[in-house]
Formats: C-alpha cells, structure tokens, sequence
C-alpha cells in the first residue's frame, strides 16, 4: 500500500498559513493541500507491503521520545527545473529531526524500502503551483508573504502511519507521545 509516517498539523496553524498565501492566486494556477490533509512527513513508502505493517507499527512503538516543539520559521518554495513548484513551510525543530533519525535508522536495519534518495528536509507543504501565469507578480506576492510571514510553534504529539490513495488519508496506526506538563500548571493549591 501507498503509505506514509507523519505528524498532525494543529488546525490554527493550517488555516492561519493557507489564507496567508491566496494572494498567489493571481500570478499562477495553484492548488492548495486540503486543511484535513496538511501533515509533516517523515517517512514515504511507495508501497508497503501489508506484511510489514506490524514491523513499522512495532518501529513507532519502540521509538520513544518526549512531546517535543517544531517550529513554523518562514516560507520556502521547492522548484522543479528552476520553476517554483511548491510552496511550504520551513520548520525547525531539534526533537523532530533526532526522531527522524531514529525512525530512518530503524527502517533501514529492518530494511523496509522507503524514499530516502533526497536528505530528509522537514516541512509542511501548503500549495503545488500547476502553471505560472506571472512570473514577475508571483515573485513580488511570495516576498511581500515572506516578508511578512508570523512565526509560530506548537508541540506534536503523537506520529501516525497513514495509508494513502492521494484522495483519501487513513490513519492504520497512532502512537502518542510522552506529555510534559509544568507542575505549577497541573497542580492544584488546595
């Protein structure tokens, strides 16, 4: 099955980014991702076999790690043949980048085939431009939103393993991670 390891994305965040960027509309043809499928992607398998489900679901079990911070920094655009073809967000994040490290580590021992021919560049995809219309005006909206961009963070959670048609998402596994919660904020003074 088409499938993929990621993180949700808190819906604040998602809304507050895509309205950011409809200003592109204008300058080129572009299809924003869906709000309910924006995610961080760790690890993409073309087609997992069913038998190794339980093996990457075992994976995200044993990996354990405490909630950590990831950090929406500003916009990037990924380009293709010179030509912007996507736009997203450039995020930062120590926890998230030791946790794909063991997760890729762990795949590649039990040797379970995922796309790993480019490095690992975490982000959150907001649009695929299809067509430039404007080069000129495209580039004049993307530095005024860049320009303008309002960092956030927020805290992820827990990791999924998708399944995915490119129409519909299904998550087949979740695994939560360890919560941190400040003492002064959980405790009551009686």
């Amino acid at each position: 099955m088409r499938a993929f390891i990621g993180f949700e994305i808190p819906e604040q965040i998602r809304k507050l980014y895509v309205s950011t960027c409809k200003s592109l509309h204008s300058s080129c043809n572009i299809s924003f991702v869906r709000l309910d499928k924006m995610h961080i992607t760790l690890a993409f398998f073309n087609n997992l076999p069913e038998k190794e489900i339980e093996t990457v679901k075992n994976i995200l079990l044993d990996i354990k790690t405490e909630q950590f911070e990831i950090k929406c920094e500003n916009m990037g655009l990924f380009k293709r043949k010179g030509i912007p073809s996507t736009v997203y967000i450039k995020i930062f994040s120590e926890g998230l980048q030791n946790y794909a490290e063991k997760l890729h580590s762990k795949l590649r021992e039990l040797n379970i085939n995922f796309d790993d021919k480019k490095p690992y560049t975490p982000h959150i995809t907001l649009a695929r431009i299809n067509e430039m219309v404007d080069e000129q005006e495209f580039a004049k909206s993307y530095r005024y939103i860049a320009k303008t961009f309002k960092p956030s963070s927020f805290y992820v959670e827990s990791v999924h393993l998708y399944s995915s048609d490119m129409i519909t998402y299904k998550k087949e596994i979740s695994e939560d991670f360890i919560k941190i919660f400040n003492d002064e904020e959980t405790n009551e003074e009686i």
